[in-house]
C-alpha cells in the first residue's frame, strides 16, 4: 500500500484525526508503547484476565525481547500479518505466505503463536482455505456489530467511526450468533463490534463512557450465553484501564458465570467441544442417553421431571452432574429435524450444543423443525431465539466449560511499538 492508496480509503478528515493521535501516543523508540502494553498486561492479571495481542511479525523481528517479555507474563501472542497490510488486496496463495513467513519469525523469536488476525480483518475465504492444515489453530477476522452505540449524527464525529467500520466489514448481532465456527481447516473467532478507536476516537467517548457502552454489550452478550471478544489497540490502553476494570468486575459477579480467557483457549475449547457426544438408545418403552465428553463439559436440562433435583443454571435450566439420563417413553427433549435438512443447519446447531435427531421419530421431538420452520427463521438468532422460547423439554451442551454461560476475551491489535513502525507501513505493498 503506498500514501495515495492509504488516503484514498480514509479521507481527509481521518487522515488529520489519526496523525493528530499517533504522535501523541508513540515515540521514536519502542520504550514508550512497550511499557504502555506491560502495564495493560499486569492491570488484567489482576482480574485473572491474559490478553491476546495480534502483532505483525515486522514488529516481532525489531523487538523480539519486549515481545518476549509480553509471553512470559501471560499474554499470548498472535500473527497480525508479517506487514501490516490489507490482505483482501493479495491473492490467497500470497497472503497465505504472507501468513506462514510470519509464524516463521515467530517461532525463530521464540513466540508461541497458534492463531492469526489479519490486519483491518482483511481475511478472505479464499485464504482460509489455503492455509495448509495444522498451520494455525484459529483465525479471528470475522467482525460483529452490537447496537450499543450512542451516536450523535455528526461528521465530525463519527468519520473515524464510519471508516473503520467500513474496514471491519461486520455482521449485525440481531442476525448473526456470536460464537466461534469450526472451519476445515481452523477455528474461526468473531470480534466484537464497536472498539476503542471507534468509542474514543471516532465518538469521542470518555473512558467512563466507554465502559457503559461495552458493559451493556457484555450483558446482551451474557444473556444471549455467546462469546465477547473485546477488541482494542494498546495505543489506548491507559484510556482502557477503568473500562476494562468495570467490565471485569462485572463479569465476575454475573451468573452463570462468564468465562474470561485468550483466544487460543477460546481455540482449544471449542476443538474439545466438537468431540462431546450424546449417545441417544431405546431403553425399553423409554429413552437412554450417555453423554461422552472432557470434565469441563455442562449439560443442561430443562423441563425434565427427572431432573427436578439437579442443581439449578439459570432460570430456565438445570445441571446435569450424571453422565447418563434414562427418560421415560415419549419423551425426547431434542431439536428434531427432517433426515435430510440442509448440512449448515445441521452443523450449525450441533455446534450450539443442541443434540439432533433425524431419526424417523424425529417428529415425537418436542421441538421439530420441518421445512416450513426452517423457511421461515430468516438467520441464526431466529434459530435460536425460536429454539429457546419453546416450552419443550430439553437436553444440550453448554456452549462453554465449567458451568459458564458465555466467555470473554480481551484482545489488542499491537500494530507498532514506534513511529518508524507506523510510517513504515505506507511504503509496504
Amino acid at each position: 500500500m503506498n500514501i495515495r492508496a492509504w488516503y484514498e480509503r480514509r479521507g481527509l478528515g481521518y487522515a488529520v484525526r489519526r496523525a493528530g493521535k499517533l504522535l501523541s501516543r508513540y515515540g521514536l523508540t519502542p520504550r514508550k508503547a512497550a511499557r504502555r502494553a506491560e502495564a495493560c498486561v499486569a492491570t488484567l492479571a489482576q482480574y485473572g484476565c491474559a490478553p491476546t495481542f495480534p502483532t505483525p511479525a515486522s514488529v516481532v523481528r525489531r523487538y523480539p525481547r519486549v515481545m518476549r517479555r509480553l509471553q512470559d507474563a501471560g499474554a499470548e501472542i498472535a500473527v497480525h500479518g508479517y506487514d501490516h497490510v490489507d490482505y483482501t488486496t493479495y491473492r490467497p496463495a500470497e497472503a497465505s505466505e504472507q501468513l506462514l513467513r510470519a509464524k516463521s519469525v515467530f517461532s525463530h523469536e521464540g513466540i508461541d503463536a497458534c492463531g492469526f488476525r489479519c490486519p483491518y480483518l482483511g481475511c478472505t475465504e479464499g485464504l482460509r482455505d489455503t492455509l495448509p492444515q495444522g498451520s494455525f489453530g484459529y483465525s479471528s477476522n470475522h467482525a460483529v456489530s452490537w447496537d450499543v452505540v450512542p451516536r450523535n449524527g455528526s461528521d465530525r464525529t463519527t468519520v473515524v467511526f464510519d471508516v473503520l467500520d467500513g474496514f471491519y466489514r461486520s455482521m449485525p448481532a440481531a442476525e448473526t450468533v456470536c460464537t466461534p465456527r469450526t472451519r476445515p481447516n481452523l477455528v474461526e473467532i468473531p470480534v466484537s463490534l464497536p472498539d476503542d478507536l471507534q468509542l474514543h476516537d471516532g465518538l469521542q467517548l470518555q473512558a467512563n463512557e466507554m465502559a457503559d457502552v461495552w458493559s451493556k454489550l457484555l450483558h446482551q452478550n451474557h444473556e444471549r450465553g455467546e462469546l465477547f471478544v473485546l477488541q482494542f489497540h494498546p495505543e489506548l490502553a491507559a484510556t482502557c484501564q477503568q473500562p476494562f476494570e468495570i467490565l471485569l468486575h462485572e463479569a465476575s459477579v454475573l451468573s452463570p458465570g462468564v468465562w474470561v480467557a485468550r483466544l487460543r483457549d477460546v481455540s482449544d475449547w471449542w476443538r474439545e467441544k466438537a468431540d462431546f457426544i450424546a449417545a441417544v438408545s431405546a431403553d425399553g418403552d423409554g429413552v437412554h442417553i450417555e453423554f461422552t465428553a472432557s470434565p469441563r463439559a455442562t449439560v443442561l436440562v430443562r423441563g425434565i421431571e427427572q431432573c427436578a433435583n439437579e442443581p439449578a443454571w439459570d432460570d430456565t435450566y438445570r445441571q446435569l452432574t450424571s453422565a447418563t439420563l434414562d427418560l421415560p417413553g415419549g419423551l425426547r427433549p431434542f431439536v428434531g429435524l427432517p433426515a435430510d435438512a440442509p448440512e449448515p443447519v445441521r452443523a450449525f446447531l450441533e455446534e450450539q450444543g443442541y443434540v439432533l435427531d433425524i431419526t424417523e421419530k424425529a417428529t415425537q421431538c418436542g421441538i421439530y423443525l420441518d421445512y416450513g420452520a426452517l423457511a421461515q427463521l430468516a438467520n441464526e438468532v431466529e434459530f435460536i431465539r425460536f429454539i429457546e422460547r419453546s416450552a419443550a423439554p430439553l437436553v444440550k451442551f453448554g456452549r462453554w466449560p465449567d458451568g459458564a454461560k458465555s466467555a470473554m476475551c480481551i484482545t489488542g491489535d499491537l500494530d507498532a511499538l514506534t513511529l518508524i513502525d507506523y510510517a513504515a507501513k505506507l511504503f509496504v505493498r
